[in-house]
């Protein structure tokens, strides 16, 4: 069980801030020790990746509808520059900062076992944050010192990545840490072997992220997820308790605020018939047929994925089909459906029933046909997370139609955004933001065709 003392110690001292107000409070503490740091860097990601990142990002991906407020603006391509900003601080100024002053003090105190712990989160920040906005800070990011960083390259911060996550690899097999994670660590209560392997299931991530630069990142792809997890139990997750004070983000979101409904294009996609439907799916009483989130992914104590074994064996399934070895890619892209759907129907159905809705997918034979199949099938399955969009704007699947209302000074041509404007602070803070700031139809580094 978590430790909540831990989480709520720290998690008030940096998640409330703005990157820059923390930068220039000299007040901020940077003595907290580690084992306080490490929950609240855990939480403050989960929090991002459940709420503002899981919003913006789904209703870019169709997966959601923008209904009313702030959604409805990104239903139109027209984000406010001012409430981006709140996202951009939810990485920056909640669990990047956390993790910054953790690993400087594991690197001090000769702990490289949390060194490792916080270059595998600091990895899974930032590439999330260079796949919203492309070009970031991050290389004099998070220095009190500088309250204007530059803006690296988004094939920069690439290399920052997997450099982050080979340098975890090491630390993490060190033989001598002098403090190492233990129960302060909320997602693997020190298991230093399931950190291994959520760095590799990380590292295949990112390089199959760039197989369109450089079609080799596929095999060094594939060779990183054969080190990665065995099975969803491994995966790198935040588990809530359920209750009023630590509950699933999204379940809080559709409790107070549900300025988003579940978008036709997904239900279509998904379909009825699909086993997960009605888990993944909740109608909303009294409005007429629109949905939310259901039980599967936003009940009180669901867990935030940060990665996972299903994604993992969806990007091996993907190189294989890639490196032409259809048969295996399709046993990979079974395994991936029938864990997801083995992890959300809570053991209503029986095996049988699971491997006959399972083997009801095949491969053509044509490559383009059975990418899209895969990345479809990917598309349902990782619902309410940030990969879909990755994924639509990599492979152009599945096959969308932009939103109606979608042109606007930020979204000039009113197709389906590549990326997300910068923030406002920002623009106006940080001479060092790229000039001219790009609009929401340039593509980011990797998606090129």
């Amino acid at each position: 069980m978590k430790n909540l003392i831990y989480l709520f110690t720290v998690m008030m001292v940096f998640s409330a801030c703005k990157l820059e107000e923390i930068n220039e409070n000299p007040n901020v503490p940077d003595d907290v020790p580690l084992e306080t740091l490490l929950p609240s860097a855990q939480f403050n990601l989960a929090e991002a990746l459940g709420g503002r990142a899981f919003r913006y990002t789904n209703i870019f991906s169709q997966h959601l509808e923008g209904v009313n407020n702030q959604e409805l603006n990104t239903e139109n391509y027209n984000p406010d520059e001012l409430f981006v900003g709140y996202l951009w601080d939810d990485f920056y100024a909640g669990s990047m900062i956390n993790l910054r002053i953790m690993i400087d003090k594991a690197n001090e105190q000769s702990a490289p076992h949390y060194a490792g712990v916080g270059k595998v989160l600091m990895a899974a920040n930032i590439g999330v944050v260079t796949d919203i906005w492309g070009d970031a800070p991050f290389s004099e990011a998070l220095d009190a010192n500088n309250v204007q960083p530059i803006y690296d390259s988004q094939a920069f911060v690439y290399e920052q990545i997997d450099q982050l996550l080979d340098e975890a690899i090491e630390d993490l097999q060190a033989s001598e840490s002098v403090f190492s994670p233990a129960n302060d660590d909320i997602m693997y209560q020190g298991n230093l072997s399931r950190w291994i392997q959520s760095a590799y299931a990380l590292k295949a991530r990112y390089l199959l992220h760039q197989s369109n630069v450089d079609p080799a990142k596929v095999n060094e792809a594939l060779l990183a997820a054969q080190n990665g997890f065995n099975s969803s139990f491994e995966d790198l997750q935040y588990g809530y308790l359920g209750t009023d004070v630590d509950a699933n983000p999204i379940f809080q979101y559709y409790e107070i605020t549900p300025n988003a409904v579940i978008d036709i294009e997904f239900i279509g996609i998904m379909g009825i018939q699909d086993p997960r439907f009605d888990f993944f799916i909740d109608i909303i009483p009294f409005t007429g047929g629109e949905s939310k989130v259901g039980e599967a992914l936003a009940s009180p104590d669901s867990p935030v994925k940060i990665v996972s074994y299903i994604e993992q064996k969806f990007i091996e399934a993907e190189c294989l089909l890639r490196d032409n070895q259809s048969g295996s890619a399709l046993a990979s892209m079974q395994d991936a459906i029938r864990a997801s759907v083995e992890d959300n129907t809570f053991g209503t159905l029986t095996q049988e029933e699971i491997d006959e809705f399972v083997n009801e997918f095949s491969f053509s034979g044509d490559f383009e046909s059975d990418l899209e199949l895969l990345i479809e099938q990917k598309y349902i399955a990782l619902f309410t997370q940030t990969e879909p969009w990755v994924d639509y704007r990599r492979t152009g699947y599945p096959q969308l139609d932009p939103n109606e209302n979608g042109v606007s000074a930020s979204n000039p041509s009113g197709e389906i955004p590549l990326r997300l404007i910068y923030p406002q602070n920002e623009r106006l803070l940080n001479p060092n933001v790229p000039s001219p700031i790009p609009n929401m139809q340039e593509p980011v580094w990797w998606d090129v065709d």
